[in-house]
């Protein structure tokens, strides 16, 4: 094949060059998507939910301007507002605008209800600018939305084109709305934020990673093959084929209709280092071949004929790594993962074909490089390295033993975040005026209750939805509440003169009637605000629709949050509603990351296996890499644990990235091993080997691959960050575990049979070995995202450290409250103490989730060491933490038991009372006589 391809170089440069002329021009051409629809999982769940809630309320492309200031509700600051709010409206693609000055309320006289103006009020001398602040910041509907309590903060609201306008459009609006607000002098800072806002920034960040991605991932591939070869030409060579690979694959992206997002940009560096690794195996076989003495043609053939099934190979497992995250609903990962393995194949096709092309048609390297491949220093401390291994193995497996169980303890910590703000940088605009709009108005974020309403808004349906929004107000974190009963009783009010007294929902005989004429009313009159809680289906379908708007809270919050507005709805009768939102879905997606995540990774993890068994025509050999390849991701993940990193979109992929990308390494090394103990049956001597044929190799390109991905730490985006950091981390660990996992692994189970007798393996070890390790690979997944029930630690008024898990072997009472509840606390314990004989573990806590945000933890510790006896320890949940570990109801007072291994066996809510004492007495003593649950656990 190499013969022939040297006897068409001309043609076959031609059709590589014609070929990456077209497919550079698509990827000149890439499109952008700042959306966050493809970071939502794709099928009939959340994404259907939300394409449906948009279809029938509309789109959520609103603009938040927001000031502060002392003086802000001054005849000066209302007439620049005003100013500001008329040169909004004025602006292309600004389909309405919202701000105090030109609000419409609804008030009543004798005459009935008068639509009016506040602002207009102020204007004729009727109203002053301070009553002004105060009417909005405690309106129903605009109070907190419009206008803070304290009338120190007001925004204005801007709503665009929806999904009508265009990237370009968008981001030119978003400039003008920055622009405008700078310039308003309204407060001494302007903030902007909102869904337009972020896809304007996420399309800036994108397009400036691109910029700096590219030259920097070049200028490393640059500086490494010149230490390497030390020549133009073995520069020339990779750098020419890693960038054909990348060209190609972006074009061929571009050519299917995709767009780069802040997931499919990682593409760039990722294939540029990925398609670096073979090129350089080839390159280095090359000129080994080379300082043997053969002859430039006889050197390529001897390199292309050793080196293109394992190149092969290696390409297969990381493009199977990559493939592997098909199994993820995401789009932008299906896509990245599909693509990046497209292109590692690309890379594979050029490294074989135009890598000798290139040497056969440059300069020849001169003899200094030639020589300089004989075996030197790399290869000499390598061998070191695998003879101490070889001389300690007990030392070394024992310490490897000790970072697996380390890994494994850090597994088990990681937690699961995907909010979009808290993936950009602390200091970015966004993220500042985000941080600034949740302190001092409603949040940014808006969950939204979807309730059906068959055969309309009736009395009926509107009284289970006021009381439903009544108890979400209630509910921590939840900052505003609006809806269609808030609405209709804002012109009940208006029909009765103004009354205050009347601000609720029409009752008595008359009261379908009533709520008839308000909704035909509004209809006509504005059909607006009446559509935004209301939709029409026709035929006697409606829906109807919740706001509640919240702050930025982390994924644990939020979904205790989702948890407790489905239960509030059970409660009065409305259990077939449906949350969605941007904000919703985003957190939801974290259910469905970690499950996900293990499918491919076990899919994965197959495949390669498979791969390799069939290269090295040995099973043995082939379930033996999972020790040294495994062990590198189990690590990597444990270390993202114990730091605190939290497991994001980027993040859910390192180990199907990381797994397929180390095999190759193995797959090098291993092939020169097995040709090796073949001829001379003898593990140590292989080794030595192994080391001399691809070790310096292997240690450059890992190298640089690791490197390459750090170049993610320039990224715009905390979560890509953490990708490059930690693939990076991956990549070394994998290094250092083929030349030090991989022989140990060699050594102590010898699957290609025993020294001096080939052929007769010890497999009862490797077998159980390689158990262990895909069991604990797998078993990990699961334990993202999920602390372990043993290691929910929390601090007690006093700072001691405390939980359940500490208690572990022991039956625990877990007495559980909120502030309201810890008198009747007290009497839980004093009467499980006087019921049940001998010693009681009790554990207390204190749901502190209300106090976030307004008490600090010295506060609460203070006051609870003044309200509770000096001999009694409570610990303070400030997250919800164990409400979530055990299913603690919403109640002022719980009561759970835990046998000895954690499992609570039952909770019982409500004041203390006979027949409740009874029940967890008679639950306590079976729990402690046997050990565990007396009946099946509460999962």
């Amino acid at each position: 094949m190499i013969s022939f391809l040297l006897g068409w170089r001309a043609l076959a440069l031609l059709i590589v060059g014609a070929v990456s002329a077209v497919l550079g021009w698509s990827a000149l051409t890439l499109r952008i998507d700042p959306g966050v629809e493809s970071m939502i999982p794709s099928g009939p769940g959340d994404l259907a939910r939300l394409q449906a809630f948009q279809a029938r309320f509309g789109s959520d492309e609103i603009v938040v301007l927001a000031f502060h200031s002392d003086r802000l509700f001054s005849r000066e600051s209302l007439d620049r507002l005003d100013q500001l709010t008329r040169r909004v409206a004025a602006l292309p693609d600004v389909a309405r605008v919202l701000s105090p000055t030109n609000v419409r309320d609804l008030d009543g006289d004798e005459l009935g209800p008068v639509p009016v103006i506040p602002y207009a009020l102020v204007a004729a001398g009727k109203l002053s600018p301070e009553a002004l602040g105060a009417r909005l910041g405690s309106h129903p509907l605009f109070g907190g939305l419009l206008v803070a309590k304290d009338a120190r903060t007001a925004s204005v609201l801007v709503e665009l084109e929806g999904a009508r306008a265009a990237a370009d459009s968008r981001n030119h609006v978003v400039a003008d709305l920055r622009r405008l607000a700078s310039e308003a002098g309204l407060a001494s800072a302007a903030f902007v934020a909102g869904i337009p806002v972020e896809k304007a920034d996420v399309a800036t960040y994108i397009a400036r990673d691109q910029m700096i991605f590219v030259p920097v991932v070049f200028l490393i591939l640059a500086v490494m093959t010149a230490a390497l070869y030390r020549h133009p030409v073995g520069m020339l060579v990779p750098l020419t084929t890693v960038t054909l690979a990348l060209v190609w694959t972006l074009g061929i992206f571009g050519l299917a209709g995709r767009a780069l997002n802040p997931v499919t940009s990682l593409m760039t560096p990722v294939i540029l280092v990925m398609s670096l690794e073979g090129t350089i195996q080839l390159l280095n076989q090359y000129l080994i071949a080379r300082a043997q003495g053969l002859s430039r043609q006889a050197a390529l053939e001897q390199a292309h004929r050793r080196m293109r099934t394992p190149c092969f190979n290696a390409a297969l497992t990381a493009a199977i790594g990559f493939a592997s995250l098909l199994t993820l609903p995401i789009p932008a990962i299906r896509d990245f993962g599909l693509f990046t393995a497209l292109g590692i194949m690309i890379g594979y096709g050029l490294t074989i074909a135009l890598t000798p092309l290139l040497l056969a048609c440059l300069p020849d390297l001169p003899p200094r490089v030639i020589h300089a491949f004989e075996p030197g220093p790399v290869e000499r401390w390598l061998s070191e390295v695998v003879r101490w291994v070889a001389r300690h193995r007990t030392t070394t497996a024992l310490a490897v033993g000790v970072l697996l169980a380390l890994s494994i303890l850090g597994v088990v910590r990681i937690h699961v975040e995907t909010d979009l703000i808290r993936s950009l940088r602390y200091a970015s605009p966004l993220a500042a005026a985000t941080r600034f709009i949740d302190a001092n108005l409603t949040g940014v974020n808006s969950v939204e209750i979807v309730v059906p309403a068959d055969p309309g808004p009736t009395p009926e349906i509107l009284d289970r939805v006021e009381r439903l929004e009544d108890a979400i107000r209630g509910l921590p974190g939840v900052r505003k509440v609006t809806g269609l009963p808030d609405l209709l009783a804002r012109v009940n009010r208006a029909m009765h003169r103004g009354d205050d007294a009347y601000a609720h929902l029409p009752g008595g005989p008359d009261a379908a009637a009533d709520v008839a004429d308000f909704v035909a009313g509004l209809d006509k009159e504005a059909p607006a605000d009446l559509h935004r809680f209301l939709a029409d289906g026709g035929e006697g379908h409606a829906t109807l629709r919740i706001n509640a708007r919240v702050p930025a809270l982390d994924t644990g919050t939020s979904q205790a949050l989702f948890a407790q507005i489905r239960q509030a709805a059970d409660r009065v009768g409305l259990s077939n509603v449906s949350l969605t939102g941007n904000f919703v879905v985003l957190s939801d997606m974290s259910t469905t990351l970690v499950r996900h995540q293990v499918q491919g990774l076990a899919v994965a993890l197959v495949l390669i296996l498979g791969v390799m068994a069939a290269q090295f025509r040995s099973v043995r050999l082939g379930l033996l890499c999972v020790i040294p390849n495994g062990a590198p991701v189990l690590m990597v993940y444990g270390l993202m644990g114990w730091s605190g990193i939290a497991l994001s979109v980027p993040t859910a992929m390192i180990a199907s990235v990381v797994i397929g990308t180390i095999v190759d390494n193995s797959i090098y090394l291993l092939a020169p091993f097995r040709d090796a103990f073949l001829r001379e049956a003898h593990y140590v001597t292989a080794l030595g080997a192994m080391v001399r044929a691809s070790g310096r190799a292997v240690v450059f390109s890992t190298v640089t691959l690791a490197v390459g991905f750090w170049v993610g730490v320039f990224s715009s985006f905390v979560p890509t960050v953490h990708f490059a950091v930690l693939a990076g981390s991956a990549f070394l660990l994998g290094l250092i575990s083929q030349f030090v996992l991989l022989p140990l692994s060699l050594l102590l189970f010898q699957p290609l049979g025993r020294p001096g007798v080939p052929g007769v393996p010890r497999p009862a070890g490797l077998l159980l070995a390689v158990a262990v390790v895909a069991i604990a690979l797998v078993m990990a997944g699961p334990a993202q995202g999920q602390e372990s029930r043993r290691e929910i630690l929390l601090k007690d008024q006093f700072g001691k450290t405390d939980g359940p898990g500490q208690h572990h072997g022991q039956t625990v009472v877990l007495i559980y409250g909120k502030a309201d509840g810890m008198r009747r606390m007290k009497a839980w314990e004093d009467g499980i103490r006087k019921q049940v004989p001998g010693a009681v573990v009790v554990v207390r806590g204190l749901d502190a989730r209300s106090a976030r945000g307004q008490k600090t933890e010295a506060e609460v510790n203070e006051r609870l060491q003044q309200v509770v006896p000096s001999d009694i320890a409570i610990l303070v949940d400030w997250k919800g933490d164990l409400v979530q570990v055990y299913d603690l109801p919403n109640a002022d007072v719980s009561t759970t038991i835990l046998d000895a291994n954690g499992v609570a066996c039952q909770t019982v809510a409500g004041a203390v009372t006979p027949a409740k004492l009874d029940e967890v007495r008679h639950v306590l003593l079976q729990a402690r006589t046997a050990g565990s649950c007396p009946r099946p656990a509460k999962e």
